[in-house]
């Protein structure tokens, strides 16, 4: 008589399990914009809750502002990457959506071909000799607090490994600064943004 009632159990585990998976991330409606040339340089993301806030967004792009914002009915999010050498970088937007009790936006930095491909193939570090001391929190770029995570495209520190690839053969061109805004319809949630690294 048990031996039915298990399979059973399983299932109904398994409807629970694919029940809350839709739950916790549901598809937000969004909308966005992106360009490669923003005022700002430094790397950060800024969220916007008000009419005067989605404003001050746009002045990063230096662009002016679509008449759409909605005041307590919306939010928005800038997410800047910083000064890139050359062209060929991009805001990718992966996703808004709900998760729990939160608001998403999951991005990728788009990267010349050449430049992914390096980084790729380049080979991690061994460490050897002396253990290494331990860190005592997240290394922050020159940008400082405000760099919210994002690193420049071959930033890891000064190269002191023989083992580094040589840069790519690729003419830099003008300096970029990629960025995209995403105006998200529902303002009842806070907003986190994410980036998706490829390795």
């Amino acid at each position: 008589m048990s031996r039915r009632f298990v399979p059973i159990g399983i299932l109904a585990a398994g409807l629970l399990f694919a029940v809350g998976s839709a739950v916790t991330a549901q598809s937000v409606e969004s909308r966005h914009w992106q360009g490669v040339t923003a005022n700002t340089r430094q790397p950060e993301q800024v969220v916007a809750g008000t009419l005067g806030e989605w404003r001050a967004l746009w002045s990063r792009v230096g662009l002016p502002p679509p008449d759409m914002f909605e005041p307590g009915r919306m939010n928005a999010v800038g997410i800047f990457l910083g000064r890139r050498a050359g062209e060929g970088y991009a805001v990718n937007i992966l996703s808004t959506s709900r998760r729990r009790d939160r608001i998403v936006v999951v991005f990728e930095e788009r990267m010349p071909a050449e430049v992914m491909l390096a980084q790729r193939a380049s080979p991690r570090p061994v460490a050897s000799g002396p253990a290494l001391a331990p860190t005592l929190g997240p290394t922050l770029g020159p940008a400082g607090p405000g760099s919210a995570g994002f690193a420049a495209p071959g930033a890891g520190g000064p190269a002191t490994s023989s083992l580094s690839p040589p840069p790519p053969s690729r003419p830099t061109g003008q300096p970029t600064s990629p960025w995209a805004i995403i105006l998200i319809h529902r303002a009842d949630l806070p907003v986190s943004v994410e980036q998706r690294l490829f390795r």
